[in-house]
Formats: structure tokens, sequence, C-alpha cells
């Protein structure tokens, strides 16, 4: 869904997670686009519950506060939608023209999407327009208007222009094209940890096969953590994700978590706890496989690509490899993407990347 028109030459990608919130500015003025910003905010605790902006100035101010420290001057953004409240899917019709699509749409919509067609946004595309098969398919993406509209409401109280607004599955999908030529043949599963929930998208040959929103996410991990510990929020995270993990930075590389520079202990072992976040991801996983199993996507599942904050949890890879016996590897969405590396300011690329994946992938996306 596309809305307004580009007059920059940078693309400003904004993810506004429950948690906290990241901002990469792209470069498109050369051969390739290049990071040439970011910026990852923490929002007051409980700002954003179950995908609803609760505390508004907060954010509306995190917001604003994010743009002004990263010295981005370009408020024409590109944001993400997701939840419950979005779908996406694959339909199949008679071959016909796009005049007649367009006629008929709204009909195949009814039969396919949960909700009426007063209250969605509704877009598609066909994907074998050149195909002789008397069949076509179609990708059908819906989402609820209040939801759109909430967010372009709030983005406009922050002084943003939303130029395009995507879905967070084909948000993740071009992040990882854009660095794994393995990604446009064959299938892959998608896993994008958020705070409250995690995000899980089949691609099978470029195309969204299976979506699903998992209602478990690192906020659930750290309220373990803390009460199987006993510590404080804070150690908690420091617990995950060790004491040089950026936990809030409002620019690249400028924040340290609390605690570094403290007498070195040894950490709890925190694998015990994994399972909290693990187990319901795994099934997921597995529930995925079986609906290959049941339908005509005939194939199996050749890697499986982890982002998001809790991606930064120590072998969460080979952990969660060795769950669902499928290769597993953490998402670099700069793996490929020219970026500068001074913005780092010699934090490792590769530990600030997979928090990034959501952002970058909008950042690259062009009207």
């Amino acid at each position: 869904m596309i809305f307004g028109r580009r007059a920059a030459s940078t693309v400003v990608g904004l993810d506004l997670g429950s948690h906290s919130i990241k901002i990469v500015e792209m470069d498109h003025s050369g051969k390739s686009p290049t990071l040439v910003n970011y910026g990852i905010t923490e929002l007051v605790p409980n700002a954003v519950q179950n995908g609803k902006v609760v505390e508004r100035e907060s954010v509306i101010e995190s917001i604003g506060v994010l743009f002004d420290t990263c010295q981005i001057v370009n408020r024409q953004v590109n944001v993400a939608l997701n939840g419950a409240d979005v779908i996406i899917k694959t339909i199949q019709t008679d071959r016909m023209s796009n005049e007649e699509l367009e006629k008929t749409i709204g009909w195949e919509a009814e039969q396919n999407v949960p909700f009426p067609l007063s209250e969605i946004s509704l877009d598609y595309q066909v994907l074998d327009p050149e195909g002789d098969d008397p069949r076509m398919n179609v990708l059908l993406v819906a989402a609820k208007r209040d939801l759109i509209d909430e967010k372009l409401v709030l983005l406009e109280e922050a002084g943003c222009d939303v130029v395009l607004m995507d879905v967070d599955t084909f948000a993740l999908m071009n992040a990882l094209e854009a660095n794994y030529e393995s990604m446009a043949k064959g299938c892959h599963c998608i896993v994008h940890f958020g705070n409250e929930s995690t995000h899980l998208g089949l691609v099978k040959n470029s195309l969204p096969i299976l979506t699903r929103n998992l209602p478990v996410g690192g906020k659930k991990l750290v309220e373990t953590i803390q009460g199987q510990l006993g510590i404080s929020e804070d150690e908690a995270y420091i617990t995950l994700y060790g004491p040089t993990e950026i936990v809030e930075s409002e620019q690249g590389g400028e924040g340290e978590s609390e605690g570094e520079g403290e007498s070195e202990k040894a950490p709890p072992d925190i694998t015990p706890f994994l399972g909290v976040l693990l187990d319901d991801v795994s099934i997921g996983v597995n529930r995925a496989t079986a609906f290959m199993e049941s339908t005509d996507e005939s194939g199996t599942i050749e890697k499986i690509y982890l982002s998001g904050g809790c991606a930064n949890i120590p072998d969460l890879d080979h952990i969660f490899e060795e769950k669902v016996g499928i290769p597993t590897e953490i998402a670099n969405p700069l793996s490929m993407v020219s970026y500068k590396a001074d913005i780092f300011q010699g934090e490792p690329v590769e530990k600030v990347a997979p928090t990034l994946t959501l952002a970058i992938g909008l950042g690259l996306r062009l009207p």
C-alpha cells in the first residue's frame, strides 16, 4: 500500500515496536542504496501494548527526539503494518485482464478476508501475469482501516509524512533478499522476534505462503529471568544480552548497557529459560512445515533466518537449530548492503544489524 510521493534522495525506514523505535536512513542517489544513518531508542514501559499506542504523547516525543538526535532531516518515512488486523493471502482466480480483476477483487476479498469490506484497505498483485494457465495467482493484502488511520495520525503528529505503508512480512523479505541470493529460490522461514510477539513468515520463491504472529517475545523472556533469578528488569536484560549489548541508544553506537565497567563475574546460564521463547516458535515452525505437506506447496524449509532484538541472544541460532532440526542463521541485513562504517562507532555491525532488519527492509523500498 503506497501513499504520496518521494521527493528526497534518502529513504527513511521507521520501525515502531512495542519496546523500542528503530530508524534507518538509506541514500539511494548512487548505484546501490547505502545506509548512512541509524538510531534506536527505547520507549517508556507499556507505551505500546498489544500493538496499540497507549502513551501517545510519550511515543510522539520519542520519535521526534530520535530524528533530532540522529540529525535526520528527511521526515518522509516508510512504515510497516503488522498484527492480527493484517491479512496476507494468495488466492487463485480465473485468468482475466487487470480491468476485470479490479471489478471482481472485492468479491474475492469477501470470500477470503475475515473483515467487512467497509472496514479494510485492500491491495493486490497478480503473481503470474504472463502465465498461460487458465487460472492465475493473486496476492491479496488487507488491513483494518482503523489500524492504518491510527498510525498515519500518530506519525503526522510526530511531524512525519508517511510515503509508503508496507507489511512487515514484505519488509523483512526485502531486507533478506537484498543480502541473500538463496532467498530467490526454495523455501525459507523468517523468524522476527519482537518484544510482545514474534512474526513467522514462510517464503517460497520470493513469495509469502504463510504468515503467523505468535504471542511470545522478548518481554516474556525477560520477565521469566527476573522472576527466576530475583533481579531487576535492567539486570535481566544484561543477563540476556550481555553487558556490551546495546539496550538503549538514541544514536548508533553511542549507548552502553548498564553494568559496563563493573567487576566481571560469570553470567548465569540462561539456556533453561529460553524455552519460554523458543518452544512456541518451534511449534510455529513445525506447523508451517505441516502446512506445506498438507497443501500444494511441496518442498521443505531450507533455512531459518532469525532477526529482531532477541536474535542477539548468544548462541540462539545454534540452540534453535538443535530444537527444530533445520539450518538456522542470524540474519545480517547489511552483509551485502553498503553502509557508512563510521556510524557504528566501533560497535560490531553484526550485533546491531539483526535489530534493524525490519527498518532496513523499509529503507530499501522505493515507491
